[in-house]
């Protein structure tokens, strides 16, 4: 059967994020939502497994039937199942095509692999044994009031936590994506190497020294990550890539870097979540779904909460939802729009068209919403006292990308001739605003920033990590505060397989398998302190609530930053003193 795949969120599989070492996540990633009819047409029954098939390979998946997908449309979850069936190829702007691909889908009696299976066939190794948890240090309970969440973008800061015996015991006031990460207890303690297939131990020292010479040595490093390490860290990273003449991007060119693309075109409309919470009378989520990708988004920021001018919460409010299924938050909101995939563009243009009072030159139907529904919609927006726009990645990785929010934001340019509307970007790791503010602010660019010409030099589509590493160019490669092993196209990670790669992380991640070495670290907002960018650019200091004696990101790049500018001749040049072939030896 011909089908279209999309991926994105769900709350199940985002439990899991950090518990990858665990049989869970591989479940959740792999499930596969289908349409009953479909299901029916196929064979097939709820728990069977389906293969699904693109130009790029195919993949195991369980089947799931959802009434809220259109029959001819299969839903799967972020993952590396889904990724394994993604092309690299990112049409100029960083990020591949993770909706709307062409596929087939039929019954199988194979069984789905694991994610760990997966990268090992793209050239990784097994999930490195991790630690069982330390027992009870003897230290009493202690009750932390008003922590940040270091999980989305919304940064709730009002967290209760409860710590007792070296280890959180209970997270209050958290969703529960937020409560799962501060639980999590997938952490390795000591930095591990890879030698022929198996992991070892090794020494602090050792292993800052082979990532510094490793990058000094490369003629082509790439520094990729950063969403989920604090601000101090990221400006450290940037001091690195200028030394080494590398590449320095983060999570944002595959997810919200159109986004920023479109806001470079036409500027960005903006306003803090206080003032959404405070004062909007309509707020409307495009191609984004915060029930399973922000929890508490509704009930904090817009919806479900009391605002200083809007004292009966959602009394006082109208929600719209437009997207191409039915999803939680759709099911929640006064109205859901559905529009046909990849039409996001010619809705944007329409709605234009009827504020300018053009509606009688449309069509019956723009991408299969009815033209009295855009005229609603368009009267329901200019008629706002206060409007907000959250766009999500299903604007940004889609046909139109860019252009899409382009589009978006003259929208809201057209609706200020009116009244007063925003418009904001659904921000998906904690702290990947943060990337773009401290990257803009010492380079000037937003991701993407590459030195190898000795001033900063950015292209999307050209000096962005998956347009790299799918063309082979990056020969060594930095990964901190991201996931790439789960998350970038199977072309990626092949590559990274093969090109000494480096993890710092918190937590065992899939891109361990296919990295050289991986430096565990302390977790911002845990076990360390730093500052993080919620969504709308607001700035949020985290705090240190655990002391597990691992060190800092900060700590770490100092040293690696240090270790290179040692190597520096007087004119910048650095000399390699040699190159590894190999992982570094064990202690």
């Amino acid at each position: 059967m011909d089908i279209l795949i999309t991926s994105g969120r769900t709350i199940a599989q985002g439990k899991k994020l950090y518990y990858k070492d665990m049989p869970a996540y591989s479940i959740e990633t792999a499930r596969c939502f289908v349409n009953p009819f479909d299901l029916l047409e196929l064979g097939a029954a709820a728990g069977d497994c389906l293969l699904l098939s693109t130009g790029t390979g195919e993949e195991v998946f369980i089947a799931t039937p959802c009434d809220d997908l259109v029959s001819g449309t299969v839903f799967i979850p972020c993952g590396p199942h889904a990724n394994a069936i993604l092309h690299a190829t990112t049409r100029g702007t960083g990020a591949p095509d993770y909706k709307w691909l062409k596929g087939t889908v039929k019954r199988t009696d194979l069984s789905p692999r694991s994610g760990w299976d997966i990268l090992i066939e793209e050239g990784g190794a097994a999930c490195p044994p991790v630690p069982a948890p330390s027992g009870d240090d003897g230290s009493g309970a202690v009750t932390i009031r008003d922590v940040a969440c270091p999980l989305c973008g919304c940064l709730c800061d009002d967290l209760v936590v409860r710590v007792e015996g070296g280890a959180i015991r209970s997270v209050d006031n958290a969703c529960s994506l937020g409560s799962e990460k501060f639980l999590s207890r997938s952490r390795l303690m000591l930095p591990v190497s890879k030698t022929g297939g198996t992991w070892e131990t090794i020494g602090l020292e050792e292993a800052i020294r082979y990532t510094a010479e490793v990058l000094a040595d490369a003629e082509r490093p790439l520094l990729f990550g950063w969403s989920g390490t604090s601000a101090e860290a990221q400006c450290i990273g940037i001091q690195i890539a200028e030394a080494i003449g590398g590449v320095i991007d983060n999570c944002s060119s595959i997810c919200h870097g159109p986004s920023i693309m479109g806001i470079q075109e036409a500027g960005h409309p903006g306003c803090t979540l206080g003032a959404v919470k405070n004062r909007a009378d309509v707020v409307i989520y495009w191609g984004s779904n915060p029930i399973e990708s922000h929890p508490r988004h509704l009930s904090r920021y817009t919806t479900f909460v009391t605002g200083k001018y809007r004292d009966n919460g959602h009394h006082d409010r109208t929600l719209v939802v437009v997207d191409i299924r039915e999803t939680d938050t759709a099911k929640l909101a006064d109205e859901f729009i559905r529009i046909r995939p990849g039409g996001d563009y010619a809705v944007f243009s329409a709605l234009r068209a009827i504020l300018r009072g053009h509606a009688d030159a449309l069509p019956p139907t723009v991408a299969g919403v009815p033209r009295e529904r855009l005229i609603w919609l368009a009267d329901l927006c200019m008629n706002a006292r206060f409007g907000a726009l959250f766009t999500g990645i299903g604007l940004t990785q889609s046909r139109g990308r860019y252009k899409n929010v382009r589009n978006a934001i003259q929208l809201v340019d057209e609706l200020n001739r009116h009244t007063k509307f925003t418009l904001t970007p659904m921000r998906g790791h904690w702290n990947v605003n943060g990337t773009n503010q401290t990257f803009s602010f010492l380079t000037g660019y937003p991701y993407g920033v590459d030195f190898s010409r000795g001033t900063p030099y950015y292209n999307p589509g050209e000096t962005t990590a998956v347009d790299l590493l799918r063309r082979g160019e990056a020969d060594a490669c930095l990964i901190i505060g991201a996931d790439p092993g789960a998350h970038l196209p199977r072309r990626c990670n092949e590559h990274l397989a093969t090109i000494p790669t480096i993890v710092i992380d918190p937590f065992v991640s899939l891109s361990t398998s296919v990295a050289d070495l991986h430096i565990p670290v302390a977790c911002t907002g845990i076990d360390c302190e730093g500052t993080g960018y919620r969504m709308d650019s607001v700035p949020i200091r985290m705090k240190k609530i655990l002391d597990l004696g691992l060190p800092t990101d900060e700590e770490v790049l100092s040293e690696i930053l240090s270790r290179v500018q040692e190597r520096r001749q007087p004119y910048g040049v650095i000399v390699p003193e040699r190159r590894y072939s190999e992982a570094p030896p064990a202690a």
